[in-house]
């Protein structure tokens, strides 16, 4: 398992062993004959039991690209409608409330947005504490770390562009609308799929969730953005050219900007009646 995927896991499975005690003190446990399921070959599948089609009409149409000095305009509008019960991360403030304006059942949810030196570009999850409580009841963490050493850094979000910062929020923030409907088993299911191939599709999925809320342009700039900056730092480390790192590159959990487009076509409110060239 590499360092992202463990980096992924590790959170989760020290949430849920500390909350499982707790548990266990105060609660019964009427549903513990499940926990077979959550091992076997269904749980693919049952990470993702609400699949989003790709047809579905965006909660808010899609924008090209989003503009920071315009943008800047409406941060205290976009403050008092989508900023409550929301900690913001500094200095990412007004690309974390574009995001969240996406996504209308987060407007009371209770998220956090912490930037620290955690060796993993972004992730989200469930606030261990409030495991227990219902989806909409539970406080969500956004971990943005501020530190990776060499051409790693590509993935620290103060070094992407503006609109490739809405999108990689938006697909964290994606990840909070799934959780929102899954009960403590499935979460713990969830953090399981993160040691399968199954979180593959887990991601996968995540994407085609922000494309149908409306960010797909944003996601396809950060895809673009960090694929073509990783092979031209490899083409520049071992003298082969851009074409061949990216074979590398694209083979992980998350989707490329091929198959970004490819989905967006699928999706009217894009509006793209042919492939786009990136």
């Amino acid at each position: 398992m590499n360092i992202y995927a463990r980096s992924c896991v590790i959170p989760y499975l020290l949430s849920f062993s500390c909350f499982s005690v707790l548990t266990l003190c105060f609660t019964a446990m009427p549903e513990s004959a499940m926990a077979t399921e959550l091992v076997d070959s269904s749980l693919a599948s049952s990470a993702l039991e609400k699949p989003y089609g790709e047809t579905q009409q965006a909660a808010v149409s899609p924008v090209r690209n989003y503009s920071e000095a315009q943008q800047r305009q409406h941060y205290e509008q976009l403050l008092e409608e989508f900023g409550q019960h929301k900690t913001l991360p500094e200095g990412f403030e007004l690309q974390a409330l574009i995001a969240l304006s996406h996504y209308p059942e987060l407007k009371t949810i209770k998220i956090r947005f912490i930037v620290d030196d955690v060796s993993i570009p972004l992730s989200s999850r469930p606030y261990w504490a409030s495991l227990h409580r219902s989806g909409k009841k539970r406080t969500y963490l956004v971990v943005i770390d501020s530190h990776l050493s060499g051409n790693r850094d590509v993935l620290l979000l103060k070094n992407q562009p503006f609109n490739a910062q809405i999108g990689i929020l938006g697909h964290e923030l994606a990840h909070a609308v799934y959780y929102l409907e899954r009960s403590l088993l499935g979460i713990i299911g969830d953090g399981l799929c993160q040691l399968s191939s199954c979180r593959i599709e887990f991601e996968r999925d995540t994407d085609r969730r922000l494309i149908t809320y409306g960010l797909g342009w944003q996601r396809l700039d950060h895809a673009s953005f960090v694929r073509r900056r990783f092979a031209q730092e490899l083409s520049l480390q071992d003298g082969t050219t851009e074409s061949q790192p990216q074979q590398s590159i694209t083979k992980s959990a998350y989707m490329d900007p091929a198959q970004l487009q490819a989905i967006m076509v699928m999706n009217p409110t894009y509006g793209i009646k042919a492939s786009i060239e990136r």
